[in-house]
């Protein structure tokens, strides 16, 4: 896993590096090299690429003389070109860099032939709107078409703590960052400016904010004497009889919660469905809700404490619609369960401005809100802080879900940016909710929501290398969302 830190505690890990006898040289060189590697790669075995590398006058700017200076020294073709007056530089390095040879120009002599353009103009420390002509020249590369684009710790105008663009923003194909994501990497603009973001260890760093990547998750075995009754029993409830594709949606997620380890799966809908879903079935056990004659399911004591006595985990809220009865269905499954609930959808809906039972709950809860979800159930916007602080009071795992998808138990947050614009589609979120679901059989819930998360987004990605994005539908995730212990 990899820290996500603000600017300000980038500063400050720097200085207890440099307190600990590491000297801002050799952070500097650490730097340029690591970006170094990365160019090497793109343009290895390519004698006909040329390398532009515009540079600041700050150390994003000294970073990138650096990094072209040690291209220069493996024949490469590249240019460095200052932004601004040449006499603002660090003159020691702008001597080091042209004394083995590295050929350093005012950018406004590029005449945009390079195949592969750099980005050190501004680094975490830009907090103005960028104007004159260091705008122009952004808009200039932004606007060259085939050279591919990199960016040095952060695509020049997006600011480092938010994401947000300061007047004009370099548009990357990459951003190679160092030691740590950047909040404004993953929210706001970030995902749509830095392209893929590599992350290259220069400076050790401390944070209580990850993004998760493959191999971070604990592992999960069965014991040999495992059968489908200790491998855990999952019950989704889910469906009304206005929305006829709703428990369909909710059989998908079944279908996701057996790929994701559950032993049973029981597809709680209305009796109103009892024809259609029997035609459906596959894998799952149907049980058929009483209804009231517009098709949502009742609340029925003896129907909720067979289904409490029975689960494992249960899910609710996929496809229930506005169903009047469904708040008081949550606060007593919540109530009266002592294991994980998956509260999904419409049962997010249910419950707004009315979830305060949570803080009490028997079960432990899980809650699935995307961003509109979410500011409908709090009043608050979607942020880092107002998801932590909402978990924290709840005393439950918060999965809010967008581009960049937020887990937190109130004390850590994790981060998701697996995934693919491709997933923008109705479906994905139920496919989700019975992947988690499945896995807080065998996995404590921050556990299971950061598996599941990761996981769908992973499937998507593969997914889409196969199917057109505009073509990808949530049961396409399903065929590729296989996982790798």
């Amino acid at each position: 896993m990899k820290n996500v830190l603000s600017a300000a505690q980038v500063r400050a890990a720097e200085e207890l590096a440099k307190q600990n006898g590491v000297g801002e040289t050799f952070l500097r060189f650490s730097a340029s090299l690591a970006v170094a590697d990365i160019i090497f790669e793109h343009v290895k075995n390519k004698p006909e690429n040329s390398i532009a590398v515009f540079c600041g006058s700050g150390g994003n700017g000294c970073d990138g003389l650096l990094a072209a200076a040690r291209l220069r020294t493996v024949g490469l073709n590249v240019t460095a070109y200052t932004v601004f007056d040449i006499a603002k530089y660090d003159a020691e390095t702008v001597a080091y860099v042209k004394s083995g040879g590295l050929k350093v120009e005012q950018a406004s002599n590029y005449d945009g032939s390079a195949t592969l353009i750099v980005d050190a103009i501004f680094g975490i420390g830009l907090n103005k709107p960028i104007t004159g002509e260091a705008a122009e020249l952004i808009n200039k590369l932004n606007a060259q078409k085939g050279a591919f684009k990199i960016a040095l710790d952060m695509p020049s105008g997006l600011i480092c703590d938010t994401g947000d663009i300061m007047g004009t923003c370099f548009k990357a194909d990459e951003t190679v960052t160092f030691s740590c994501y950047k909040p404004g990497m993953l929210f706001g603009s970030g995902r749509n400016m830095c392209g893929k973001i590599i992350v290259k260890d220069v400076f050790a760093t401390d944070s209580d904010m990850h993004v998760y990547e493959d191999g971070d998750f604990p592992a999960y075995v069965r014991e040999n004497t495992a059968h489908k009754g200790t491998a855990g029993r999952v019950y989704i409830l889910g469906g009304c009889g206005s929305m006829v594709g709703a428990p369909v949606m909710a059989g998908a997620a079944a279908h996701t919660a057996y790929l994701n380890g559950a032993g049973t799966v029981t597809v709680c809908v209305p009796s109103v469905h009892r024809a259609a879903m029997s035609a459906r079935a596959t894998m799952s056990i149907m049980k058929f809700m009483p209804d009231t004659p517009d098709g949502f399911i009742k609340f029925d004591k003896k129907e909720l404490d067979d289904i409490v006595s029975m689960a494992s985990a249960i899910c609710v809220g996929v496809g229930m619609g506005a169903n009047p009865e469904l708040g008081n269905m949550v606060k007593y499954i919540c109530d009266n369960y002592d294991k994980a609930v998956v509260i999904d959808a419409d049962a997010i809906n249910a419950i707004k401005g009315d979830y305060d039972f949570i803080k009490s709950a028997k079960a432990r809860v899980i809650l699935t809100p995307h961003v509109g979800e979410f500011k409908r159930l709090t009043d608050l916007e979607a942020t880092v802080e107002n998801a932590k602080s909402v978990a924290a009071e709840l005393n439950a795992v918060l999965v809010l879900k967008s581009a960049t998808t937020i887990i937190t138990d109130g004390r850590e947050v994790r981060l998701n940016i697996t995934g693919t614009p491709a997933m923008a589609k109705g479906g994905m979120g139920d496919m989700l909710s019975g992947c988690i679901t499945a896995l807080t059989c065998a996995y404590d819930p921050i556990d299971a929501a950061t598996v599941a998360c990761y996981r769908n987004g992973l499937g998507a990605e593969r997914a889409v290398s196969s199917y057109a994005q505009m073509m990808l539908t949530a049961n396409d995730v399903l065929n590729f969302a296989e996982y790798k212990e």
